[in-house]
């Protein structure tokens, strides 16, 4: 058994000492009966009261108001199944978080902006699960796929450049990990769920271009699971420093080759355009115009929204309406049963 309202329990106490007064009421009413007067005129009062009459209305009423607190408690008792259901689409962000995304040509940089663009997002999708990937270098899944928007959103706070040691831009790496990560999806969830075509899409920002040769591969894969993957460009055409930061957030110079020559970073969208066109998706841009992604939410929207959860859950019964009826018909019996008794003239 479990309370809904557990704090009233307390109340429960209550119920000692009233009916520590309820008995001592009854014995002060008799012993009343017995003092009125002489023993003739208390006999034939007593004649028209029942004793036994006046203790069961006191346990009646006793067990009537013990109901009633634990109504108040709210008992909830066995369980029960509710079935749950939620259509929406899979969403696996993939973001760039190599040491050009500090870039500060799109405000405050390409990765805050980005982030924030992503936050934006999950805010306003319904049942869509949602999962986010980081890659540089190499990949890593930050949030596995989960129905909770707040969950993501307090993994994507903490990502920075640091997320991942190795540098670079694997676009290959980032969208294997975003297919691992559906198809965790699919180990966890229901048997009637893992027959269903879903719509799993890749959502995959950045600024740079790949330059690994395990793009191939990763397109073939995405392909052949019918996973789209839409592009975001993140960034403006011209030449743009990569900040250096010192512990405390402050930038203290720029990022500098063997030669202490300023390392500078230019967006190119060619590989970014020709994943998206490869796997049925499309390209949209974040640029310094404040461009936003707005426009891949609208089409996004347009996908069918296909079951991603049918499971049933384990539900406490509420029971209190038992207690609040037993209470009633004993408070009913109380007053009908009366506390006199029938005498014969």
């Amino acid at each position: 058994m479990k309370l809904g309202n557990p704090q009233y329990a307390l109340y429960l106490l209550l119920l000692v000492p009233i009916l520590g007064l309820a008995i001592y009421f009854v014995v002060a009413r008799f012993k009343a009966l017995q003092e009125l007067g002489s023993k003739e005129l208390t006999r034939k009062l007593a004649e028209t009261l029942s004793r036994p009459k006046v203790v069961w209305r006191l346990v009646i009423w006793f067990v009537a108001i013990s109901c009633l607190f634990i109504a108040l408690t709210a008992p909830q008792i066995g369980t029960r199944l509710r079935e749950v259901k939620r259509k929406g689409i899979e969403i696996v962000f993939a973001l760039d978080v190599s040491n050009s995304m500090l870039a500060e040509d799109v405000k405050p940089s390409r990765l805050n902006k980005a982030k924030y663009e992503i936050s934006r997002f999950v805010e306003r999708l319904g049942d869509d699960r949602v999962g986010l990937v980081v890659f540089a270098g190499d990949s890593f899944l930050q949030c596995p796929m989960t129905l909770d928007k707040a969950a993501l959103k307090l993994f994507l706070d903490i990502v920075s450049t640091n997320s991942i040691e190795a540098q670079g831009t694997n676009f290959g790496a980032a969208i294997n990990e975003a297919l691992k990560a559906f198809r965790g999806s699919e180990r966890t969830a229901d048997s009637p769920e893992k027959v269903q075509s879903r719509n799993q899409i890749i959502v995959l920002i950045s600024d740079g271009e790949d330059h690994e040769k395990s793009l191939d591969d990763a397109l073939k894969r995405a392909i052949e699971n019918k996973v789209r993957i839409y592009t975001v460009g993140i960034g403006s055409s011209q030449s743009t420093p990569i900040p250096v930061y010192d512990e405390t957030g402050r930038r203290v110079d720029f990022k500098r080759d063997k030669n202490n020559a300023v390392i500078t970073t230019t967006f190119d969208d060619t590989m970014l355009r020709l994943i998206a066109e490869k796997t049925g998706g499309k390209f949209f841009q974040i640029d310094a115009s404040g461009a936003d992604l707005d426009r891949l939410y609208l089409e996004l929207q347009k996908l069918e929204k296909e079951e991603l959860a049918s499971k049933e859950f384990v539900d406490f019964d509420h029971k209190f309406q038992i207690f609040i009826g037993i209470a009633l018909v004993l408070l009913v019996l109380e007053l009908v049963i009366g506390d006199r008794r029938k005498v014969n003239a």
